[in-house]
């Protein structure tokens, strides 16, 4: 059997200021025998664009062409596979001129296998060398050997009552540090404010921006600095679960013990490293991680979580686990994080229409950070949360939710200790297939005896130190099957500072 398809788009466009002709062609050709098939792909854009009245290429333009045969086998024992190996040339505009840039040559192989329904797997290994021509090479860019290692496999035993996965991928690239930097945007859609020249130099640094909640008119951005390093990156997941209730059906006292108990357990691993013996980033050597000499940015995150009676309404329980730690190496300097969350989570019903659910988390939250940066910290927070839920009839619930916390931040030389409570009340209505409405007021009170006034943000979590209230509506109702409406209403009132209201109405109509 073969098969041939062939797709030719072609786009002219003019307005005022753009001129642009836009050729796309995608083609594919393949034959089959037996349990394999050979086949070839052709990939092609030529884009030109240019100012109205001139010649001049803008850098919104591009040409590439690609070619890849390969070969594939299909279905046998459970196997299956592929070999392509593929060629591409790009040009991009330089001095106006759409000018050769590189030569791309890559080879890849992948295997899979789905023969078991308990276990299936997926492996795939490509190499690729990319070369620049002289004129690019003047321009800063250098040939490259890129080696890409992905692989994935999923196992599930016992009908589901034990189900993993685990994700590997590694591969050797050009990296850089990054610079952190501050973009103002409209305000209420940023994330920090910026307080003012502290230091008198005339140039706006980090330690002069703070994170905010509400107000902010600066968003933080990351962009790589001019000096590339050959790296090695690094990412690799795994998750397993276990679901006793399903593995054991005897009824013996031990069975009935066991059975009630779920668990689930996740480890992942983020590695951008300059490493010179790389096997060492490939076979998950730890030691060698979050390296102050040798990491770019790393992160390490592990989860454990312990579910009792987990599909039981009545009653259920789970105890978690999360512990992170982290290293960025930024132009201005290294910052290095430690995360861990321990929590307890009780669900029960009271009667029939009123739910509780109750939560204890303890966390430490320490970072080290360059100088010239102000989010240093180490924090320890203690939460208590209980959250009642009342529900008459199916479509309305009324709901009460009180929170109290103590925070303390040991960063400074005198600790800066932070109390906070809560107290939400809400209600939402549901109109069945046509819209819901919900009305939410809190009352927030934070306390502290410190005198340091630059109480950080993941402290007070964007309250001011003070009573904080806040209202919020939210209606939306569907007209039609094509007109569907939504409002929504914000009101705060943080501290001393004046009432601040926020309303958004909309109509959305589909054709």
């Amino acid at each position: 059997m073969y098969e041939l398809n062939y797709d030719l788009d072609y786009v002219n466009s003019k307005n005022n200021t753009i001129n642009s002709n836009w050729l796309r062609q995608i083609g594919k050709a393949f034959y089959s025998f037996s349990d394999f098939k050979t086949g070839v792909d052709f990939l092609a854009e030529d884009k030109r664009e240019t100012k109205s009245g001139k010649d001049s290429l803008l850098v919104t333009s591009l040409k590439y062409s690609e070619i890849a045969p390969s070969i594939e086998m299909i279905g046998t024992s459970g196997f299956d596979g592929r070999v392509s190996y593929s060629f591409r040339e790009e040009s991009f505009p330089l001095k106006g001129s759409m000018i050769k840039q590189s030569n791309a040559v890559a080879q890849n192989f992948r295997l899979n296998y789905k023969g078991l329904k308990e276990f299936s797997t997926s492996l795939s290994v490509t190499f690729r060398n990319k070369k620049y021509t002289e004129d690019f090479r003047r321009q800063g860019f250098s040939d490259n050997e890129t080696v890409l290692l992905l692989s994935q496999s999923r196992l599930n035993l016992w009908s589901g009552s034990v189900q993993g996965d685990i994700y590997y991928q590694a591969a050797t690239e050009q990296s850089a540090k990054f610079e952190k930097v501050f973009l103002r945007v409209p305000k209420g859609t940023g994330n920090y404010i910026y307080l003012s020249d502290l230091n008198n130099n005339g140039i706006p640094e980090e330690n002069e921006f703070q994170i905010t909640s509400y107000e902010g008119d600066f968003i933080l951005v990351t962009i790589p600095t001019d000096k590339l390093f050959p790296v090695m990156d690094l990412k690799a997941n795994t998750r397993l679960r276990i679901d006793f209730s399903r593995m054991i059906t005897d009824n013996s006292f031990f069975a009935n013990v066991i059975k009630p108990i779920a668990t689930e357990t996740s480890w992942r691993v983020e590695e951008n490293s300059k490493e010179p013996d790389t096997k060492k980033i490939y076979l998950l050597n730890l030691s060698h991680f979050l390296n102050d000499s040798t990491t770019i940015r790393g992160t390490q995150l592990f989860q454990h979580d312990i579910n009792l009676f987990q599909n039981n309404n009545e009653l259920s329980f789970r105890l978690r686990y999360i512990q992170r730690k982290s290293l960025n190496q930024f132009s201005g300097g290294i910052e290095r994080g430690y995360f861990r969350e321990r929590g307890l989570r009780i669900r029960f019903k009271m009667i029939e229409e009123i739910n509780n659910q109750t939560e204890f988390i303890n966390q430490t939250d320490d970072l080290i950070s360059p100088p010239t940066s102000n989010r240093a910290r180490t924090v320890t927070r203690n939460d208590l949360t209980s959250d009642f839920s009342y529900r008459p009839v199916r479509d309305i619930e009324v709901g009460f939710k009180i929170a109290t916390g103590r925070s303390q931040d040991d960063f400074p030389k005198s600790p800066t200790i932070v109390d906070q409570n809560s107290i939400t009340l809400r209600v939402n209505l549901s109109f069945e297939n046509i819209g819901r409405f919900r009305i939410e007021a809190e009352r927030t009170e934070v306390t502290s005896s410190s005198s340091n006034f630059n109480i950080p943000y993941e402290i007070t979590r964007g309250n001011a130190i003070g009573k904080n209230y806040f209202w919020r509506v939210f209606f939306d109702y569907r007209l039609s099957g094509f007109i569907q409406t939504s409002l929504s209403y914000d009101a705060r009132l943080q501290g001393s500072s004046r009432v601040i209201q926020t309303m958004r109405a909309e109509a959305r109509a589909y054709f």
